[in-house]
């Protein structure tokens, strides 16, 4: 007698929760075309990092991995960062942060990028490497074209480039800190965005 054979049905979906209405949902969208073996869906929320953890809870039951992107910017200084990364781990919620702001991510499309900068200088630095690119070219963060372009192409070297700084930064911080939880606010220019893509 042939014994049954129980389905297993498998979560295929992978979604990707952002409070970025321009950039980062426009990078992602655009990225999500590369060949991926889940059903990719990047959702925008008007929220802000705690909030999207507790939005991306909504999604686990349907997920096979569930993340949220945001930047780091004020979130510390407002008490708003640490216990979004808490409700994150409990919830088995993934996130990819960047400090200050996504275009750090950007940046290391180009280079490696250790500088302390503001978001001014972020644009100042992608003006400066897309011009290089096309004279004339400047960054402006609706431009979908842009990312399409001069960015997505780019990927594999911003996920070297932000590996190599997110693991010097891991590694700084095991040597000289006993503390668990690792500073991130701290870390100006890192982002660990090259997770999700990985």
């Amino acid at each position: 007698m042939a014994r049954s054979i129980k389905e297993i049905k498998t979560r295929d979906t992978f979604y990707i929760l952002t409070n970025g209405k321009e950039t980062e949902y426009n990078y992602f969208d655009l990225l999500k075309s590369k060949k991926s073996i889940y059903n990719v869906k990047v959702i925008y929320f008007h929220k802000d990092p705690y909030a999207l953890i507790e939005q991306a809870k909504t999604y686990l039951s349907n997920a096979n991995q569930d993340w949220a992107v945001f930047d780091i910017d004020n979130t510390y200084e407002e008490n708003r960062l640490i216990p979004t990364l808490k409700l994150a781990s409990q919830n088995g919620i993934k996130y990819a942060y960047s400090n200050l702001a996504f275009e750090v991510w950007l940046i290391m499309h180009f280079k490696e990028c250790f500088k302390e900068m503001d978001t001014k200088e972020h644009k100042r630095v992608l003006d400066k490497y897309l011009n290089e690119k096309q004279a004339g070219l400047s960054y402006n963060k609706s431009d979908k074209e842009i990312l399409k372009k001069y960015f997505i192409p780019y990927y594999k070297t911003a996920m070297q480039n932000a590996k190599i700084n997110y693991q010097s930064r891991v590694a700084e911080h095991n040597r000289y800190s006993e503390n668990t939880q690792m500073k991130i606010w701290e870390w100006n220019s890192s982002t660990n965005v090259y997770k999700l893509i990985y």
